[in-house]
This record gives structure tokens, C-alpha cells and sequence, in this order.
């Protein structure tokens, strides 16, 4: 393939029967001579002819799953019916965004304020095809047909396959794009327009040269992580749904191969893919059930290993869920029902009584046996009173820096308590290069502190790391390596103690060692109820002063301090459950409540949805102070349900390192006291 094309196919007639046909196969077999004959419009014929004679589209439907696709490609609220008008005036949409084309669609277009890569290369995932595919099924008017036909051609003639650029290269062949294509969209259009007048024999030939580039472009250009899953999904469809292909046995072998590889070198120990993203664990296991179905329609042999790492995987989302039944937006996550995920893995495993449980919402089925947890593995830590909707539920982020969609988060803290996420964090945003973008990956957008005005910076150990090309003995390595962090659970109280120490700023200075232990005391002393207390000690590495900065992002615009105490700030929304914050006392501290700020940097901002635009302002406090040596501060999250107070108006606590009493004085005047050795850490 090393001539120039500006039209795509790229491959030639001649190259595709005589190097790529599997012309062994009966009904192909004069296909040589013809070729030799220069005969290729009978050629093409009899391909076509053979083509449609194997596909089995009872099969490969029976498969689709509705609903399951990426990439948001439809105006909300928006009906099939109605985004396929859309879609026959060439009005598409990408990431959330529309364009009006005029006469033809140009696959190399960005309409976007700021040209957001991901809206072109996200527009070649093609599942406007697959709307045009389900309206046709239900009723097969050709303008569907007709309509899917002009999109292809207009693809495959401007997206020529390229020769030798990488799996993260072009507009249009980014091999990402190229697995998901082969994965869902491109098969359910094939299976449902192949009997159209509109699909000719040359449209057809088009499309089988086209999917044979893409299984050349999957084998020998892919990539790594949940790429890689998507890819040889991608890849096992093809070498399963075009028999036709010289290529196709083997190909179908490798993607197999890799896919049984990739969940012993993507899955911790205890379930989750090693991205730590709550979006991209889910990608996996869709990729993963998209080859398991296929080939289970087809009779080839689904291996063990699908089955038990994705029961681990499937009761990882279980595990980490919160109360309302959601997941947590970890990293480029995202706020997933729980239940939704379920559907698939309730009928592989009718054992599991909590998968019934979650994905009928309690209905039937059985709540999991235990209640916090630790992913000692991957070091993500679970404390909860109880499964039921008002449950008090706190995560912390006290683990490895995930192997890709990062966050710098680390000791991150999250609280849901009495049916509402009361602390959250800033969330998933557009892979662009907005402000909002870069205050979702920083440490300014989560619950943990930041140094001399600088973020975290693991990311800068951890590619250096990546780049010497660990093996994949020592990927599983540490995937199986339990995690450094302190653990404890019980009925009065569960706790988690972490460290952060892989320095902060753009060159990671090691300057300050940060501790952080937190406590859930589920049985707190009277008058008391449920309610966190975060521990942080200080560590300089030097004798210099150094700035902190602490932001706790409310799920709340209405936060307020209270008039008489400025260290304590509580959310006020009517009706609803709310949380108090009382950060410990010491010289200098300041509490400030930042919402909706730009400038000098953004702060105080959460998103709600992962289209450019989609976020919200939210009231953040913002704790400040300096100091010279080993530092203590103590804050109080303190939920309290709809129509009570926080009892608590202000927190006392030594700020020596080695301080461990907390005095907690109460509206009333009174006070209780705590002691952190009578809550050891495992």
C-alpha cells in the first residue's frame, strides 16, 4: 500500500482479490482468472453475490444491545425519528456540538469555538449509521438506506487509510475510532442495509476493501490500555463477520489472544482496570461483552477468563457505589447508574444475589454482606454505614496514580450521607484545552491539599516510569501488590491513613510530605451523629515557610460561614440534606468561599456533563494559611439530614505533629473530646 491515494479505497481491485480474498472458498474460486481476464466488474459481482449469500443478520442482531454507544451524537431529548430527519439533511452532531453540512459531509471539519480534536475525530465513530440502522429494522423506508449510503461513500472516498502513521494519528483514522467502528456501528449497518437497492454490488465491494484496511490498521498500528480493548474488539468482529478475508483466521486468533492477555495486564487484584476511571472500567467491560456476544452468536469459544475477570469487575462498580446507586466520577469517570451497568451481568451470573439486588434497585435479590471496604490493591477506600438510600457513604482516593485519564487527586475525599452527594469534586470535563479542563485534572479541583500554590505532580514520576517500557511482569506486579495505606473497620468507627509524597509544581518538588488520615465515626460519642474527621499533618522537608491550601468542593451553591465562627461553613438548601465544615484553629488561618472564580485561576467550578460548556458554578471553601515546620489541622464534615443542624460550632486541636486530642465544642457550650489513639489505624 505504498502508492499515493487522495481517494479512498485506498487498495486496488486487483491487490484486494489476488492478496486479501480468501479465494479458496467455492463460490469465489473463479475470481483469479477473472482478475487475470481483467474481467473486475465480474469480479466485484461475484464477491458481492458471495458477501451477501454468508451474512446471517438473525445472528449478528441478536447481539445488539440498544443504546450502547459513544459519543454524544443526539440533541437531548431527541427521538430516533427525529435525529434521523436530522441526519438526512446532513445536520450532525459530535461531542455535543452541531454542524449543518451542505451537499456532502466533510469528515475533516470542526465547528468548534476552539477546535475540540475530539469533535472530528469522534464524528468518524459513525453512529449516526447506527441510528439510520434501528429506524430501518423497525421500518425499512429506503431514505434510511439511501441516507447511510451517501455518509459511507462520502467517508471511505475522503478517509483514505494511511500507510504507516501511528494508532493516534490522522482525523479519521485514529485506531480508537477504527475499533469502535468495527465494533458496533459499521456490522449493525452492514446486517440491516445489505439487502437494499440503495447498497449495490460496488457499494458493497467498497465496504468489504474498507473493513480488510481497517483489520490491517488494527493489527499492525494499535495501541495500549482501553484503546487496545476497543481496537481488538474491533478486530475479533472483523475476523468473525468476513469469512472472505485470507486475514481473518489469524486476525480473529491475535485479537482473542490479546483480549485474554489484556485482563491479566489491565484489572487489579480486586477489579478495577488499572485506569482507575469509573468511565473507562465501564468502557472495558462493554468492549468485553461486544466480542463476548459476537462470538458466542457464532459458535467460537469465549474464553474462561472473560467470565471471571468480568464478575470481578462487574462487582468492583457494586462495591464503590453510592447510596443513591450511582458511581463516583473518579478521574475521567463519570456518574454512572449502577443498575444500567448490570443488565448483562445479572443473566452471566444469577448466583451473585447483590447484582440482582443493585440492578433491580432492592426489589429482589440481596444486598452485599459487607459495607466498607477497602480496594487494597488499587487503594481506593469505602466507608458506610449501611446499602439503603439514606446511608452515609465516604470515599478516599488513597492509592496508585492510575495507568491513563488521570487526576491529580491523590487523598481525595467524597461524601454522600442521608440521600444526596453533599462534598464532591470538580468531575470529568471535554478533552479540550479550556481553563475547565485543566481545573478537573488539577488539585485545586479535588478535596486535598496543595503546596506553595502548586498541584500535585505524580504525573511526572509516573511517565517516566512509562516511557522506560515496563514489562508486562511488572505491570501485574504491581497489579497484585497491595497498596501501602492504613486501614481499619469496625462497628464505632472505620479509617483510612495515606500518604502523599511525589512533590508538587511542574518539576515535583519534594517539599512537603502530606499525611492524611481519615475517620468515620459511625458511633461518635453523644450528642453526636455519624460524622469525618480529616486529619492532615505537614512535613516540610526544609525549615521554610510554605503555603497550603485545602478546597472543599460543595454540592451546594449556598454555602455560608457562620456569622460568629469564620472556620466553620455550612450548606443552607431547604428541604434537602446539607453538610457543616469546621476546619481546626491556628494562627493565620483563613477561611475564605470561592464560587464560579476565574481569575487569577479557576476555582470553584463543578462539571455536569463531559460536552464543551456543561459545568456550573458551586461554593467552595477555601482554607488558607502559612506556616514554618510539621503542621496538624483538623476538619469536621459533618452531614446532617433535611431540617437538622450541625451541633458542632467549633474544632480545637493542637497543630504539633504529634498532637492527638480534638475538642469538638457544641452550640450548646458544651464540649466532646477526642482522642486520635483511641481510633488506631490497621
Amino acid at each position: 500500500m505504498s502508492e499515493q491515494i487522495t481517494v479512498g479505497p485506498r487498495i486496488s481491485d486487483v491487490d484486494f482479490f489476488t492478496q486479501c480474498v480468501d479465494t479458496s472458498r467455492p463460490s469465489l474460486q473463479t475470481i483469479p482468472e477473472l482478475v487475470r481476464q481483467g474481467d473486475l466488474a465480474a469480479a466485484r459481482q461475484m464477491f458481492a453475490a458471495e458477501a451477501r449469500a454468508s451474512l446471517q443478520p438473525e445472528r449478528y442482531l441478536a447481539t445488539v444491545r440498544p443504546g450502547r454507544r459513544e459519543n454524544t451524537y443526539m440533541v437531548p431529548g431527541e427521538s430516533y425519528a427525529e435525529a434521523a430527519e436530522r441526519i438526512l439533511r446532513l445536520e450532525l452532531i459530535s461531542c455535543g456540538v452541531p454542524m449543518q453540512f451542505a451537499g456532502t459531509v466533510d469528515w475533516f471539519a470542526n465547528p468548534t469555538y476552539n477546535q475540540y480534536k475530539e469533535w472530528t475525530w469522534q464524528l468518524s465513530r459513525h453512529w449516526e449509521w447506527d441510528v439510520l440502522a434501528e429506524l430501518y429494522q423497525q421500518n425499512p423506508d429506503e431514505r434510511y438506506a439511501e441516507g447511510f449510503v451517501r455518509l459511507f461513500q462520502s467517508w471511505v472516498r475522503q478517509a483514505v487509510v494511511p500507510e504507516n502513521a501511528p494508532g493516534n494519528d490522522t482525523l479519521c483514522w485514529r485506531t480508537i475510532e477504527t475499533g469502535i467502528r468495527m465494533g458496533r456501528p459499521w456490522p449493525r449497518a452492514l446486517h440491516t442495509f445489505y439487502q437494499s437497492p440503495a447498497f449495490t454490488d460496488d457499494v458493497l465491494v467498497d465496504w468489504y476493501k474498507s473493513v480488510w484496511e481497517h483489520g490491517w490498521r488494527l493489527r499492525n498500528f494499535h495501541r495500549t490500555h482501553n484503546w487496545l480493548i476497543m481496537e481488538m474488539t474491533g478486530l475479533t468482529h472483523i475476523g468473525i463477520l468476513y469469512p472472505q478475508f485470507r486475514d481473518s483466521p489469524a486476525w480473529l486468533d491475535y485479537a482473542i489472544r490479546k483480549l485474554v492477555r489484556e485482563l491479566e495486564t489491565q484489572v487489579h487484584a480486586d477489579g478495577f482496570q488499572y485506569e482507575l476511571s469509573t468511565g473507562y472500567h465501564q468502557v472495558n467491560i462493554r468492549n468485553y461483552l461486544l466480542a463476548w456476544y459476537t462470538m458466542e452468536a457464532y459458535g467460537v469459544p469465549v474464553p474462561d477468563e472473560f467470565r471471571a475477570v468480568l464478575e470481578k469487575m462487574h462487582a468492583a462498580n457494586v462495591r464503590i457505589m453510592m447510596p443513591d446507586g450511582r458511581l463516583p466520577d473518579l478521574n475521567d469517570g463519570g456518574w454512572h447508574k449502577v443498575s444500567t451497568l448490570l443488565e448483562d451481568a445479572v443473566r452471566h451470573y444469577p448466583e451473585r444475589a447483590d447484582f440482582q439486588w443493585v440492578y433491580s434497585e432492592g426489589q429482589t435479590g440481596t444486598p452485599p454482606a459487607e459495607k466498607s471496604l477497602a480496594f487494597e490493591y488499587c487503594g481506593y477506600y469505602v466507608m458506610r454505614t449501611g446499602w439503603e438510600l439514606d446511608a452515609i457513604w465516604v470515599f478516599v482516593d488513597g492509592g496508585q496514580f492510575g495507568a491513563a485519564h488521570q487526576h491529580e487527586d491523590k487523598l481525595n475525599v467524597l461524601l454522600h450521607a442521608y440521600g444526596r452527594l453533599l462534598l464532591t469534586e470538580a468531575g470529568n470535563y471535554a478533552y479540550d484545552s479550556s481553563e475547565m479542563r485543566r481545573y478537573v485534572l488539577s488539585t485545586r479541583g479535588h478535596n486535598t491539599i496543595r503546596v506553595d500554590g502548586q498541584d500535585q505532580n505524580r504525573r511526572t514520576a509516573f511517565y517516566e516510569w512509562l516511557n522506560a517500557s515496563p514489562s508486562e511482569e511488572e505491570v501485574i506486579r504491581r497489579l497484585n501488590t497491595p497498596n501501602d495505606a492504613g486501614w481499619h473497620i469496625s462497628a464505632a468507627y472505620d479509617a483510612v491513613a495515606a500518604a502523599y509524597d511525589e512533590g508538587y509544581g511542574p518539576d515535583a518538588v519534594r517539599s512537603v510530605r502530606h499525611q492524611r488520615t481519615v475517620m468515620f465515626l459511625k458511633q461518635p460519642p453523644a450528642p453526636l451523629s455519624p460524622c469525618v474527621l480529616v486529619i492532615d499533618r505537614l512535613i516540610p522537608a526544609d525549615d521554610q515557610a510554605h503555603q497550603y491550601q485545602v478546597r472543599w468542593h460543595f454540592n451546594s451553591d449556598t454555602a455560608a460561614a457562620l456569622p460568629d465562627h469564620p472556620l466553620a461553613v455550612v450548606s443552607h438548601d431547604d428541604g434537602q440534606p446539607n453538610l457543616a465544615l469546621i476546619t481546626s484553629e491556628r494562627p493565620g488561618l483563613t477561611v475564605t468561599i470561592i464560587a464560579g472564580q476565574e481569575e487569577p485561576e479557576w476555582a470553584g467550578w463543578v462539571a455536569t456533563g463531559h460536552v464543551q460548556g456543561e459545568y456550573h458554578a458551586v461554593s467552595v471553601p477555601h482554607v488558607e494559611w502559612e506556616a514554618v515546620g510539621a503542621q496538624r489541622l483538623v476538619t469536621l464534615l459533618y452531614p446532617t439530614p433535611a431540617g437538622a443542624n450541625c451541633p458542632v460550632v467549633r474544632v480545637e486541636a493542637a497543630a504539633a505533629l504529634d498532637g492527638t486530642a480534638i475538642t469538638l465544642t457544641l452550640a450548646d457550650g458544651s464540649a466532646v473530646t477526642l482522642d486520635e489513639r483511641d481510633y488506631p489505624v490497621g
